[in-house]
This record gives C-alpha cells, sequence and structure tokens, in this order.
C-alpha cells in the first residue's frame, strides 16, 4: 500500500485556503508512513460549463495498490489519520458554508502498474450525513477490488454514497475530471423560490 502525497480537491477558492491546503500537508505526512515509489498523476481538467452544482467541495486521498490492501488502508489510514483530520476542518467550513450544499470525502483507489482505478465518494450535507455515507465505505471495498481486478484499463469507476444511499453499481467515466463533472450533475443547486403576488 502506498499513499501519494497528491490529493484531489475541488471546491471555492475559501474551501482551498481553510480546508485543502491543511489537510494537503496532513496528507503529506501520512505518505511519508506509506511511500509511493512510482507515483502517477491523476490529472483534472477544469472545464467551464454553464452549470450550478450544489456540490459545494470535495477533497480526496490517493492510494495505490500492489495487492489488495483494503481493510489496511481503511483502519489505519483512512479512519486513524485522513477522515478525522478532514472533518474536523470541514465542519467549521459547513457552519461558515451552510448546510443546504453538498460536501464530499473522496478515497481515490489505484491499482500499480494499471490504469484501473476506483474512486469512492462519501457525500453529505452536514459531518453526521458524510459519516453515515462513510458506513458504507467496507461494502464498497468489497465490489471495487472486483472493479480493480477486472482488467479494464484506463477507466474510472465511480461509487457515489449520498447520506448513506450507495449505487453498489459503479458509474464508469474515462477520466477523473469526467467522473468529477459527473458527480457535480448528480447534484444540481437549488435555486431560490421567489414569491409572487399570488403567493402572498
Amino acid at each position: 500500500m502506498e499513499i501519494s502525497e497528491r490529493f484531489i480537491a475541488a471546491g471555492r477558492s475559501s474551501f482551498v485556503r481553510e480546508v485543502a491546503i491543511p489537510v494537503g500537508e496532513d496528507i503529506e505526512k501520512i505518505s511519508k508512513e506509506f511511500p509511493c515509489q512510482d507515483e502517477i498523476l491523476i490529472e483534472i481538467e477544469h472545464k467551464p460549463e454553464a452549470f450550478l452544482s450544489g456540490l459545494e467541495a470535495l477533497i480526496g486521498i490517493v492510494v495505490f495498490f500492489g495487492g489488495w490492501a483494503g481493510t489496511k488502508f481503511l483502519d489505519e489510514v483512512y479512519d486513524a489519520k485522513f477522515s478525522p483530520a478532514v472533518k474536523d476542518r470541514l465542519a467549521k467550513y459547513i457552519q461558515k458554508s451552510g448546510a443546504h450544499k453538498k460536501y464530499s470525502l473522496a478515497i481515490s483507489i489505484n491499482k500499480k502498474n494499471s490504469g484501473a482505478s476506483v474512486l469512492i465518494c462519501s457525500v453529505g450535507s452536514t459531518i453526521e450525513e458524510i459519516e453515515a455515507s462513510e458506513a458504507h465505505i467496507p461494502s464498497v471495498l468489497k465490489i471495487a477490488e472486483a472493479c480493480l481486478e477486472s482488467g479494464a484499463e484506463d477507466i474510472v469507476h465511480m461509487f457515489v454514497i449520498d447520506n448513506g444511499n450507495c449505487n453498489f453499481k459503479p458509474l464508469t467515466y474515462s477520466s477523473y475530471g469526467d467522473a468529477l463533472t459527473g458527480l457535480k450533475h448528480m447534484f444540481p443547486a437549488k435555486m431560490p423560490r421567489y414569491l409572487d403576488n399570488d403567493d402572498c
């Protein structure tokens, strides 16, 4: 098991400043315990689009497996170090930004010497909803192992767990950029409803 010092982040500049950069420093420390030998670069292209998403922010850790080490990763890295570090900062950010939006903690699992990849997104509007989603990660990891062993190259298999509701059949994308665009489209922004004279 190897942890990349690089990580996935998407959100406003305030999220990057208050959450992503400090968490990135934590991930760098974790990566020194589980150093990456042959790291691949996960590129996310930001394409401008006329779509308002209710997904406010995402931050994810990137892990590489030679053999399967899902339980070890979950116990020693995600549950023990990554998730608590993120949620401590994210709780403060949600308090300021509002619980009417969606936030995601993510895991990018990559098979060494292969283009196969899995993205697991635990989504919620509050820390409690995100934790309800995280409770399903062990079940998703079992399916993720099969996806990585399937031999499909250059495909991102994305699992989305929203407030404890999970798609156990992954969505497939050709890149991480496309996967994140797909994730944003799952949560369209709720537009404010304006009252007219008939409503008064």
